[in-house]
This record gives structure tokens, C-alpha cells and sequence, in this order.
């Protein structure tokens, strides 16, 4: 098993000083898509755009993957929003 370090851009860096044990590549991606949905969960749509991505970073410091998603929001044309009874 190796350490990998997941850092997040959501606005601003994160950088991960833990890491996690993880054995293998496949294991690597889907921790980092698992954080990256985990992370959009609970993000606030700013502007009704957002972009927010996970790289993930070896035990030397190389960055070796990335995950990102990028979440678009707005009202339909001829559409306005319900006002507030």
C-alpha cells in the first residue's frame, strides 16, 4: 500500500496533509471521484457555476490524478422564478 494525498479546488486549494493508504490505481480513482461527489453534495452553486476538482498527489508529491465536475444552474428561457408566498 502506498499514501496518496487528495487535494481539492473548490474556489480555493485545499491541500490534503494526511493522505490515505490506498493499494493500486483503481483504488486511487475511486477514492477521488468518491471524494469529488462527496465534496459536490454540499456546495453552493456560486454565480450558477461551479467547477470543483480533486488531484491526487503520491507519496513524492507528483500529482498523478485528476477528477473534476463542473456544475451549471439557470433559469430556462420565458421561465421566472415562483415568487415566495
Amino acid at each position: 500500500m502506498e499514501r496518496y494525498f487528495f487535494d481539492v479546488e473548490d474556489g480555493h486549494l485545499t491541500m490534503d496533509d494526511d493522505g490515505r493508504d490506498l493499494d493500486g490505481a483503481d483504488a486511487v480513482a475511486a477514492a477521488a471521484m468518491s471524494t469529488l461527489l462527496e465534496i459536490a453534495r454540499f456546495e453552493v452553486v456560486a454565480n450558477n457555476e461551479r467547477e470543483l476538482s480533486v488531484t491526487v498527489r503520491n507519496e513524492a508529491g507528483d500529482p498523478i490524478y485528476r477528477a473534476s465536475i463542473t456544475v451549471k444552474a439557470g433559469w430556462l428561457a420565458g421561465l421566472n422564478r415562483m415568487a415566495s408566498a
